[in-house]
């Protein structure tokens, strides 16, 4: 079962933040341009001659396409997080469906940016998810994650690891040992052919998530506490 916080909830947040940095910069870039053109209209009142309204076209010009970049910019940001938001909430339906054994937390942060799923199974471990909004097609070379034949922007495997080591040190504190953390990279979009972990990494498209989390785990007694004291870890990570 999952709790109250929204799949996605940040992202859509920083989704926002950039829509409104967009126009921000959009209106101030404008008030700035009116201004210039005010003192073009009035050079001869102000004393400007035509090289300082030459000089000051050019300027409007620069710093017309300065503010165009910029607005791009945000509004691609913007875009890409509006996927990955997207993302993170279609898997946060599937994650809905499982059953009672299972403990969703969704939009943990962390020192490392933030988890998008941990998932709490009763007898089939604790697994830690990443989700991606990527297109196209997914595969590895040796340790390496390729996106359309391609590195992808960040290092997806190291990212899931550094949040999973964190994972099992913040469950550790609580419970008194340390559980193994199954990381977990979904690819939301893309075509992802049946592959190996990468350092223990699972890489999969969305379909096959269930089964992974349904999978159970070496029995183990560390995974019992967990389970016992999922209320104290999810009041502590969220």
């Amino acid at each position: 079962m999952a709790n109250d916080k929204r799949a996605g909830r940040s992202t859509r947040e920083m989704a926002n933040r950039r829509h409104q940095s967009a126009l921000w910069i959009g209106l101030i870039g404008i008030a700035v341009l009116i201004v210039a053109s005010l003192f073009i209209l009035n050079a001869k009142a102000l004393g400007i001659g035509g090289l300082g309204i030459l000089a000051l076209l050019v300027l409007m010009r620069v710093f017309g396409n300065l503010i165009e970049g910029q607005v791009d910019r945000k509004i691609k940001l913007e875009k890409r997080a509006v996927r990955g938001a997207k993302a993170e909430e279609k898997v946060g339906e599937l994650l809905a469906e499982l059953p009672d054994d299972y403990t969703v937390l969704n939009d943990i942060e962390s020192p490392y940016g933030n988890i998008d799923h941990i998932v709490l199974g009763k007898d089939s471990g604790v697994f830690l998810i990443e989700t991606k909004a990527h297109g196209g097609r997914v595969e590895t070379d040796g340790e390496t994650i390729l996106v359309n034949g391609r590195a992808p922007e960040k290092d997806f495997v190291a990212q899931a690891l550094r949040n999973s080591y964190w994972l099992r040190d913040s469950i550790g504190a609580i419970v008194g040992s340390k559980p193994w953390i199954t990381p977990i990279l979904v690819f939301t979009n893309a075509f992802v052919p049946p592959t190996k972990p990468i350092k223990g990494v699972y890489i999969i498209n969305k379909k096959y998530l269930l089964d992974v989390l349904h999978r159970t785990s070496r029995p183990n007694a560390i995974l019992g506490q967990v389970w016992e004291n999922r209320k104290d870890i999810e009041s502590k990570l969220m």
